[in-house]
């Protein structure tokens, strides 16, 4: 699955960080895409064949380029890109790297882990990660957020130190059906608003936000991360088995546990899903 889920940043003192101190940018650290030395292809292919071309992706992951921002994120002018990259199996954005046009080609400037969510922030570049409680599974932190903010100073970028950007919510569940063949989270709350469950047999995916809206999909692959039905492990940690007539409500999210299945809604309006080994149907109006 391609949620957010990664360790925190313990530390949180400015940290200054440029470009001459990467390990994995490998050979010629440009990239000259088709187009005027006056307009860079600031987009997802040109991202992704300079990721690859200089070895910035994890090498199990052949399509790693994700998220991609543009903009003057280094001064007036200036023509950067923000590449959001995938990890493997279910493990999301791991990374982020940022590049800058030159009038010819793009430069690689600096690479950071924990790219759970970059977003712009005007002219600089905001930094975003989940908090986990100690008793938090991997699919389920229950810690709200906190950010940072990456400023261009002219020579380098500066970070901020962190902040807690909303509060502890405890709106977060994780469970596994009776027979383990599927396991859901639920999330309402701290930045997060979805039901998501998933079976190994068949292997797919179904995800739900809170207006019943699902997203289906199914893929033999276990550890795709090349589109949205990557299926990856439970997580690690405790998770409840939600014995069958069970149910569990979290936000404006409802989960069952039937003999026929796991079957999800949104409580307000009664829309949802029903997945079992026979594959995923709508539910409700």
């Amino acid at each position: 699955m391609r949620r957010v889920v990664l360790l925190c940043v313990a530390s949180c003192s400015l940290v200054v960080l440029g470009s001459s101190g990467s390990a994995a940018a490998k050979g010629n650290s440009s990239y000259s895409p088709r187009g005027t030395a006056a307009t860079a292809d600031c987009s997802k292919t040109a991202a992704t064949e300079i990721v690859l071309r200089l070895h910035l992706n994890d090498s199990e992951v052949s399509d790693p380029a994700g998220k991609v921002l543009c903009g003057s994120f280094m001064g007036p002018g200036s023509q950067t890109m923000v590449v959001s990259l995938w990890g493997p199996g279910n493990t999301g954005f791991i990374e982020w790297v940022v590049l800058r046009w030159d009038g010819q080609a793009w430069q690689f400037v600096m690479k950071q882990p924990f790219g759970a969510s970059i977003t712009a922030a005007g002219s600089d570049i905001r930094q975003t990660l989940p908090i986990y409680r100690a008793s938090d599974s991997r699919c389920c932190p229950t810690g709200g957020t906190k950010s940072r903010i990456w400023h261009w100073n002219g020579t380098r970028f500066v970070a901020s130190p962190w902040k807690e950007a909303t509060k502890r919510d405890p709106q977060a569940r994780g469970f596994d059906s009776p027979s383990l063949n599927i396991n859901c989270g639920m999330f309402d709350g701290g930045g997060y608003h979805y039901v998501v469950c998933q079976s190994r047999r068949p292997p797919q995916k179904v995800t739900m936000n809170a207006a019943g809206r699902l997203t289906i999909c199914r893929d033999p692959t276990p550890n795709n991360v090349s589109n949205e039905c990557n299926l990856g492990d439970r997580g690690d940690g405790p998770i409840q088995r939600l014995a069958y007539g069970k149910q569990i409500s979290v936000g404006r999210f409802h989960c069952q546990s039937l003999q026929i299945g796991v079957r999800c809604t949104v409580i307000q309006s009664g829309k949802g899903f029903l997945i079992n080994s026979a594959g995923i149907r709508r539910v409700g109006p």
